[in-house]
């Protein structure tokens, strides 16, 4: 069997054992065995809980990062094909119950009964966030998929619950502003519910007409997923050195943004480094990421966990008036850089370097150098271009 057919079986198993992880997430996530019952009782408990951890918890775990990363899209066409009738009511099920909240909270809690407990979230400079403000939550680097910020989203069901505070650690209610369609995508749905959404000026500033939520983005956006790779320890890419979009937003409508940096998140899969500059042109076009998925034992389970959320000080963009676009989005840049070195050392990086990338970023990897000797590929793909002219796309 092929590994392709081997990793649709094995999703497919999984889906079909679904009814059976939820049962035991049930049983095993309604706290700690508790002393106060019958001993009998309480001899159960802890043997379910650890019977639980030791085999139920690493399949969540595999089920978690694999269907995050969109695992389920590999093994649909193979299920239309062998088995179209029973995968196309499958398909009618889910969309008759996916924005149903009991579904939701069901699929949530088995998501953060399998997420790890080592990615984490800390916020120094608490005490400069101002409560009474609103704010741009701006995520980076956005990894392979925002990987951390997916394990912290897991484990917290109601942060994005209408009583919810919001993520933990972030002090605030947050809506995330990807794309329309996460709405109805399995699993990112379930964990973010009715709070996700386009990233265009309108869905930002739709959010901060509400009493409490804040919108938060990526501004690297699908492009600087491309430059996600654990096999590259001397550099970190932020793709947003000709992305001034968010900047101008916050301008116009006078508010402060607050950058998240997740410490390590790149380092979750191995991501080959060739033609980065030639792909993540191409893969903000397509808006989707052109990278290849590797993780533990050649599966779509992380290398590494161990990443930590800095929420670094709010950077003052109404310091500055709107046509001072260039100038805010240099000390944003320069804001952004201080603090990951501030942070890099403590958390694990302290080796790494933090560059900023965009659209002239020159490919000099042995095939980019092959390629342009046959004349495949030219000098102009990978020379400066000038920004597009979109206000924002994340």
């Amino acid at each position: 069997m092929a590994p392709g057919e081997r990793g649709g079986a094995a999703t497919a198993l999984a889906l079909q054992l679904l009814p059976v992880m939820l049962a035991v997430t049930a049983l095993t996530t309604k706290g700690e065995a508790s002393t106060s019952v019958a001993p009998s009782l309480f001899v159960a408990q802890s043997l379910l809980q650890r019977l639980g951890a030791a085999f139920v918890r690493p399949v969540v775990y595999w089920f978690f990062h694999s269907q995050r990363l969109f695992g389920w899209a590999y093994v649909l066409p193979i299920l239309l094909v062998k088995r179209p009738l029973r995968t196309l009511l499958g398909l009618a099920a889910y969309g008759a119950i996916h924005r149903q909240r009991w579904w939701q909270v069901a699929i949530h809690t088995l998501l953060g009964y399998g997420a790890s407990r080592r990615h984490k979230v800390v916020s120094p400079s608490r005490y400069l966030i101002d409560d009474n403000k609103r704010y741009l939550v701006c995520l980076h680097p956005h990894s392979i998929l925002a990987d951390g910020w997916h394990s912290l989203t897991a484990r917290a069901i109601e942060s994005f619950e209408d009583g919810g505070n919001g993520p933990p650690g972030l002090g605030r209610k947050v809506a995330l502003c990807f794309a329309p369609v996460i709405q109805h995508v399995p699993v990112h749905q379930e964990m973010y519910r009715d709070k996700c959404g386009a990233a265009d000026k309108a869905s930002l500033v739709k959010w901060w007409k509400t009493p409490d939520i804040d919108p938060a983005l990526i501004p690297g956006g699908f492009a600087e997923a491309v430059f996600a790779n654990a096999g590259d320890k001397k550099h970190e890419y932020s793709y947003i050195k000709d992305r001034k979009g968010f900047v101008r937003i916050c301008l116009e409508e006078r508010k402060d943004i607050m950058p998240c940096y997740t410490f390590k998140s790149s380092w979750m899969y191995w991501n080959p480094g060739i033609l980065k500059g030639l792909r993540a042109r191409i893969s903000q076009k397509l808006s989707i990421s052109l990278v290849a998925i590797i993780g533990r034992f050649g599966t779509l389970m992380p290398l590494r966990d161990d990443t930590t959320t800095v929420v670094f000080p709010p950077f003052k963009v109404c310091r500055y008036t709107v046509d001072q676009l260039d100038e805010a989005h240099s000390a944003y840049l320069d804001h952004l850089k201080h603090y990951f070195d501030v942070y890099k050392t403590e958390y694990g990086m302290g080796e790494t370097e933090l560059v900023f990338v965009g659209a002239d970023f020159q490919d000099d990897d042995p095939v980019a150098r092959a390629l342009r000797r046959i004349g495949i590929l030219s000098d102009q793909v990978t020379k400066n271009k000038k920004p597009r002219k979109k206000e924002l796309k994340a």
